[in-house]
């Protein structure tokens, strides 16, 4: 196999503290090896006045390049660049750095007073479950796809299938048939050996209803959904208190809800169902986003992609290196390791966040030397700002041979 000499590359840093990226460059100026990426000083072999490195002539493939002329150049990002967590887009479940990204909830079950059982699929494509408290917010995850035996059906005393309900009996699944129910979706027992029932409104509409019958099968009430409001799909509800948990989806968005009874409504004209009253204790959406862009600052669903941009900003001049070209492209990358800034033409400088799966992100300025960055793993959309860039240095090791 051929080989070629180790090329030694020595340089005096710019006067910046920071962490250095050093790349190497063919004749051409295109970036053909990331020989050091947010490197500390002590990360390179230390002179009494310059910082040494090797470059084993080997591109980022890890293939042998041809002989020739070659340049070392890079940047100091100085202490005083600063990445800060904006907000979290699109999905009401992420609200901090170190919250589950769930991506779709398939199932859920109300399992005691303080917690809601959930079925999901997290960013990346796992499986698994994950848990909330009655306001919302998660207390619990696991991606590990393991089964949940609170899911299981033989931990229940009701179900609807095949458009019929049916309890469970000591001999097995019986079905009924209720006045008022026509073609049911999910069930869910509820308070005082009531059950409630995702149902067709009435027996010649496609438009659902939550309902809930007595142990006997009368009619209690119900709740109506709006055309234009995300559909019920799943039920569960609490079996000692006048509260239900729903999980509902559009095409654009799917939610879960919790809702404690007010009061219900009693119509004055018998041929008419009653109406009740709810509160709503929590309300989580994740809503569709394929495609995101920025208006007004804040990401919004679009149709088509928008493409990363190229941002142009200003650095600190280098007083080693009078000339030195004080303006430079930056843009942003993210591999399985997560996202960072780079230069437009691909060496990383600095590192945005951790997060996995990312399929998408945009960088947008943000005033004269401030920088958004939107991030997309297809479950939450992420927002970080960039600030401090005036505090980055270029410098320039100059031409090196490869033999």
């Amino acid at each position: 196999m051929a080989s070629v000499a180790p090329v030694h590359i020595r340089f005096v840093p710019p006067p910046l503290e920071g962490t250095i990226s050093l790349g190497i460059y063919d004749s051409s100026g295109k970036l053909v090896r990331v020989l050091q990426r947010e490197a500390e000083a002590e990360d390179f072999d230390l002179g009494s006045d310059a910082l040494g490195t090797t470059w084993d002539g080997k591109d980022d493939r890890g293939q042998i390049l041809p002989q020739g002329k070659y340049r070392a150049r890079g940047y100091v990002v100085g202490d005083g660049v600063e990445v800060e967590g904006v907000g979290y887009f699109f999905n009401d479940w992420v609200t901090e750095e170190n919250s589950a990204h769930l991506q779709q909830i398939n199932n859920l079950r109300f399992i005691s007073e303080n917690e809601l059982a959930l079925l999901v699929a997290f960013a990346g494509g796992s499986e698994g479950s994950a848990s909330c408290d009655l306001s919302g917010k998660l207390i619990s995850s696991n991606d590990e796809g393991k089964a949940d035996e609170r899911f299981l059906p033989h931990r229940y005393s009701v179900r609807a299938e095949d458009g019929k309900l049916s309890f469970q009996k000591a001999d097995g699944w019986k079905d009924v048939s209720w006045p008022d129910l026509f073609a049911p979706r999910d069930a869910a027992p509820g308070k005082d050996g009531s059950t409630w029932v995702i149902d067709r409104a009435t027996a010649d509409s496609e438009e659902l209803a939550l309902k809930e019958f007595s142990k006997d099968g009368a009619f209690l009430r119900q709740m109506l959904f709006p055309a234009d409001e995300p559909q019920p799909k799943i039920i569960s509800a609490s079996t000692s208190a006048d509260r239900i948990f729903l999980l509902e989806e559009s095409p654009t968005l799917q939610r879960v809800r919790g809702l404690t009874l007010i009061a219900t409504t009693p119509r004055t004209d018998a041929s008419e169902k009653s109406l009740s009253d709810w509160q709503i204790d929590f309300e989580n959406q994740i809503v569709k986003h394929k495609n995101f862009g920025i208006v007004d600052g804040q990401p919004v669903a679009v149709a088509e992609a928008i493409p990363p941009e190229k941002v142009s900003i200003k650095l600190q001049a280098n007083p080693l290196q009078k000339g030195a070209n004080e303006n430079l492209e930056v843009a942003v990358g993210y591999d399985a390791a997560g996202s960072f800034l780079k230069t437009a033409d691909g060496l990383p400088l600095q590192t945005l966040s951790e997060t996995p799966h990312l399929t998408h992100i945009i960088l947008a300025p943000h005033g004269a030397q401030a920088l958004d960055v939107l991030q997309d793993d297809d479950a939450v959309v992420e927002q970080f700002r960039i600030t401090g860039l005036e505090q980055m240095m270029a410098f320039d090791c100059g031409e090196i041979e490869l033999k």
